[in-house]
């Protein structure tokens, strides 16, 4: 897809909340959006052995915005007073100082590779207890690259739903054959676009990933990425987005 000189139409594909910078910069811009979210998430309940095992656990992991909410609509902020928080991004970390919580270590990086290369570089007494509130869809990266940190135990605290039905937005303008970009910020957010409409593919349809994870699953079906944040945040998507789509941005 070549954006350039031509009017594209943006289909996001992540659940849109409040004041979303990636839809307000579009609509800003001018640009033609469409709201097609691929994912929705709902709570996974923590068993008796996981309680426990937080409880005697000395750090929490979150990696993720959702996996504070989910955490402490189950267990109390005064229950986990004297625990140590780890988060990925400052936005995961805003989320926990919301509910009462500092946390002691903000990931500088914005993936759990990161987050690993930075705690195998700290100073932890050898033996201390973690545990990690993750997604169900959250691959392996913390579990294998803390092994010789500390007793790492990881934990579901909710599962990500891939949506079933076509949106007509979106079968409009993918059978107009119009340029179009494709915006995932998560590899499920992806895997559920192309569930739906990769039978309606055509060249002028473009993809933006938000990060090296989403790129994978990107490449895994054969699809090379138009747009690929520098930063894999929701503001380093943008600024690439709109480096592709307003060429007088660069």
């Amino acid at each position: 897809m070549d954006p350039y000189s031509r009017q594209t139409s943006v289909v996001l594909t992540h659940p849109l909340g409040n004041d979303d910078l990636l839809y307000q910069g579009l609509m800003n811009e001018g640009v033609k959006v469409v709201c097609d979210a691929m994912i929705d998430t709902e709570q996974l309940n923590l068993g008796d052995d996981c309680l426990k095992n937080l409880y005697e656990s000395r750090r929490i992991i979150f990696t993720s915005k959702r996996g504070v909410e989910y955490f402490f609509k189950q267990v109390k902020p005064a229950d986990v007073l004297d625990k140590s928080f780890i988060c990925i991004g400052k936005k995961t970390a805003q989320v926990l100082e919301k509910h009462g919580m500092k946390p002691w270590w903000v990931s500088g990086g914005r993936t759990a590779s990161d987050l690993v290369k930075e705690l195998q570089q700290a100073h932890v007494r050898p033996g201390e207890k973690w545990v990690g509130m993750l997604g169900e869809l959250a691959e392996n990266t913390l579990a294998d690259g803390l092994r010789d940190v500390c007793h790492y135990s990881r934990y579901n605290v909710y599962r990500t739903i891939i949506a079933e039905k076509q949106n007509d937005t979106t079968l409009e303008l993918l059978k107009s054959g119009k340029p179009m970009l494709v915006v995932c910020t998560s590899p499920s957010c992806f895997t559920g676009f192309m569930n739906l409409y990769s039978e309606l593919l055509h060249n002028e349809v473009g993809f933006a990933s938000i990060g090296p994870a989403t790129t994978k699953a990107m490449k895994k079906q054969e699809v090379t990425p138009a747009v690929v944040a520098r930063l894999s945040t929701y503001e380093g998507l943008w600024q690439e987005i709109k480096l592709q789509l307003k060429p007088q941005y660069r």
